[in-house]
């Protein structure tokens, strides 16, 4: 994956974000699911649509998927996946419509945790989803490290956390954040829910109520 693409996997998370006025942990994906107008069914609740694509055996394959049903992107994803694989499954194929992988006609073929060695594009969608739902500048204001510690914070599961984690040491290491306005403007964002975990009025993967 070249260092451009990883650019813009990430400054896409971070933009949607943002369009989504999105401020705190653990991110609600229906917001950007409503944003961005995308479907969103389980395998189970989408037996007809799958047979009448003739999608049975990818689904067997893959966690999630997505194609189009005219204009509209439909993503589907396999709900004996537990709640947190399930999240990451759905900000991934979300990754791939965002990104530009998946058009009319076309349909994702692979969705699973980060992998070494996976694709391009699979790891371009991989790293958007982490990073937005494990977004770095938020995971360094609240002072998180171990991947137990993203995990319970970002509802994502511990696989996908230890990836996380791990770059996060890199980070940490360099003192990277906050270099891009993009990123500024977004931690400017979370600043209240991040003051409030400090304060312990919430705790990481807590909803900060609304006024």
């Amino acid at each position: 994956m070249s260092y451009k693409d990883y650019q813009n996997a990430r400054n896409a998370s971070w933009k949607i974000l943002l369009d989504c006025d999105i401020d705190r942990l653990p991110v609600d994906l229906n917001v950007i699911r409503d944003l961005i107008g995308v479907r969103i069914v389980s395998y189970k609740d989408a037996k007809a649509l799958i047979q009448k694509r003739n999608l049975s055996a990818l689904t067997v394959q893959t966690d999630g998927l997505t194609f189009y049903a005219g204009a509209e992107p439909v993503i589907l994803y396999s709900e004996v996946c537990s709640p947190e694989r399930i999240r990451f499954t759905i900000a991934h194929e979300l990754g791939h419509i965002v990104l530009g992988h998946v058009a009319p006609g076309n349909i994702t073929t692979k969705n699973r945790e980060p992998f070494p060695g996976d694709s391009p594009q699979e790891t371009a969608a991989n790293q958007f989803a982490a990073r937005l739902l494990a977004p770095a500048c938020v995971l360094w204001g609240l002072d998180l490290h171990t991947a137990d510690e993203i995990a319970e914070a970002c509802r994502i599961s511990k696989q996908a956390a230890q990836f996380r984690s791990e770059r996060m040491k890199t980070l940490y290491a360099r003192n990277k954040f906050l270099s891009s306005p993009l990123e500024r403007k977004l931690y400017q964002r979370f600043m209240p829910f991040m003051e409030a975990v400090c304060c312990r009025e919430v705790r990481p993967g807590e909803s900060l109520q609304s006024d």
